[in-house]
């Protein structure tokens, strides 16, 4: 897997073969910051936001963010040996924008996400959106840009945007 586009375009990002993520597809990533960079409707200006990968993985989110000029970048996984291989990427940059952060944000505390202006949120499989409802988005301040990747249809109050592939959905909406 290699980054898109930006200041790190073409740089290989470390995968696991065997692990126990799904690495979001090339074509989605493009697709999420096309999206960002030129849909009026949601108005984002990379270069002034606070950008958080939740469920990091391997962090391919977060750092097309980082090589598209977002301010800073905060990774996050539960997995040490997945944020472990962000880092290992982030230390070949001259990159300081950023934090890694092994927490759990059901259980532990999320403050640090009110600070963001974009949250994308990838959960694995089986996390419900009730779950992810009820022990994040419920907890966090009011118009944040959230990204959620799922794999099932969803019905949301404040849906800026939708896109569809064959088995996951994207949608944009605002907290």
């Amino acid at each position: 897997m290699r980054v898109i586009s930006g200041k790190y375009k073409g740089r290989k990002i470390l995968v696991e073969s065997k692990s126990n993520y799904r690495p979001t597809l090339a074509r989605v990533r493009e697709d999420i910051f096309n999206l960002l960079l030129h849909n009026n409707n949601l108005n984002v200006n990379l270069n002034n936001v606070i950008f958080c990968d939740l469920f990091a993985g391997t962090g391919s989110i977060g750092i097309e963010a980082l090589s598209r000029g977002a301010k800073k970048v905060i990774f996050n996984d539960i997995e040490k040996n997945h944020t472990d291989k962000i880092e290992d990427f982030i230390k070949n940059t001259n990159e300081e924008n950023y934090e890694v952060l092994n927490i759990d944000p059901y259980k532990q505390e999320i403050d640090f996400l009110n600070s963001c202006q974009i949250i994308y949120i990838d959960p694995p499989y089986d996390h419900s959106f009730e779950l992810i409802k009820n022990k994040i988005l419920d907890k966090i301040n009011s118009n944040i840009l959230i990204i959620l990747e799922n794999d099932n249809l969803i019905e949301l109050n404040n849906l800026i945007l939708k896109k569809q592939y064959k088995n996951k959905n994207l949608f944009f909406f605002r907290t």
